[in-house]
This record gives C-alpha cells, sequence and structure tokens, in this order.
C-alpha cells in the first residue's frame, strides 16, 4: 500500500504507507511539517550528491564515525602517527606489540562480525573501507574451507616498523574468531597474510 502526499500544487509523492507514518511521527516530534522534513531530506540528498557520495553513504559514514568516538578512536596526522608507532616499535618493541595486539582484539569485537567466512570478510573489507584511509590496495579471499588470505598494500611513506604493528593488529583481531597465522610476509608498507581457522578463539604474544 502506498501514501500520497501533495506538496503546495507543484508534486505529489508516493511512499510507502509505513515510511510516510514513520515520516510523520518523525515530523512531529521534531516540531516540523512532513513537508518540511520532505524537503530536508531531499536537500541532504541533493548535497550529498554534489560531494560524490549517496544520502544512504552518509549516514553511514555519520554511524561509522560515531562508533570510532565511542571506541576511543581519533584523527592524527598520518606523518606523526608513522613515526609515533615506528618509536615506540624501537624503543619497547614486546609492550608496544602486546599492547598492540590487545587492543586489536577488543576493536574485533566492536568492528567484526564472527558468522560464516564470508560474512567475517564482509566486515573486513568495511573495516578497511572506514578506517584504513592509507590502504591503496586489498585483496581478502577466502582459501579452502577453513581460510583467508589478505593482501594490503599502503601508502609508499609507511616505515616498515609501522606494517609490522599492523601485522599484529591484523594477527590480533583474527586471532579473536579462531583464526591462526600460518604464513606472511610484511615490507615497508606491504602486507601479506595467509589465516586459517582453527578454534573459536586464539591467544598469541
Amino acid at each position: 500500500m502506498s501514501l500520497s502526499t501533495t506538496f503546495g500544487k507543484r508534486r505529489t509523492v508516493n511512499m510507502n504507507e509505513e515510511i510516510a507514518e514513520e515520516l510523520n511521527r518523525l515530523a512531529n516530534s521534531q516540531g516540523k511539517t512532513l513537508y518540511s522534513l520532505i524537503n530536508e531530506i531531499g536537500l541532504a540528498a541533493l548535497e550529498s550528491n554534489k560531494h560524490g557520495f549517496s544520502l544512504n553513504e552518509a549516514v553511514q559514514g555519520k554511524a561509522i564515525v560515531d562508533r570510532a568516538k565511542r571506541s576511543r578512536m581519533v584523527l592524527v596526522n598520518q606523518d606523526l602517527w608513522y613515526s609515533g608507532s615506528s618509536r615506540a616499535y624501537k624503543t619497547f618493541k614486546n609492550e608496544w606489540l602486546r599492547q598492540v595486539y590487545d587492543n586489536a582484539k577488543w576493536y574485533a569485537h566492536v568492528f567484526l562480525s564472527n558468522g560464516s567466512h564470508e560474512e567475517f570478510i564482509a566486515t573486513i573489507e568495511k573495516m578497511l573501507a572506514s578506517f584504513t584511509w592509507d590502504c591503496t590496495e586489498h585483496t581478502i579471499e577466502r582459501r579452502g574451507s577453513d581460510g583467508i588470505f589478505v593482501r594490503l598494500v599502503f601508502v609508499p611513506e609507511m616505515p616498515l616498523e609501522h606494517t609490522k604493528s599492523l601485522f599484529k593488529t591484523f594477527e590480533g583481531m583474527f586471532n579473536v574468531f579462531g583464526y591462526v597465522v600460518i604464513d606472511h610476509a610484511i615490507k615497508p608498507g606491504f602486507l601479506t597474510m595467509l589465516f586459517k581457522k582453527l578454534a573459536a578463539s586464539i591467544e598469541t604474544v
């Protein structure tokens, strides 16, 4: 069933009745008319399109930012982050990697899904797109019945020490869901990792 709503004398918008009722309730709760709310939504859609993304992508982006804030993530200059991470690695390597690993496990519970291989890979893809802005290329694919292959290419400025920290990050996140690294390669700004599902959860140092 649909609801036909006339705005002024120019346009008639047809929409699902349930959506129309929800929008009407939302307008009332905000002290607006349905007409003004629809116009507001339309303007937001046009503005997001101007910037090269859809209104749905804008909503998803806001949700990601809110989750990142609640997870104590902050934006930091890339060069500063690379320098700080590399110094930490060189100065107190074992303590730093343990901290990176422990934080990665916590973030895995926040951002990743422990479903099928496909669902898990989809959440990894989403996390990479949302937070690893310095990742220029990535491949994540299933290998056999219990394996996942990950290939990540970052900006060439990324130091080896920071790349090694990222390896520990992915190891921690995958370990939470029972995947262990069985092969890997690390170069400055480049990572390949082959994971195999072994158990419900794994702890490494």
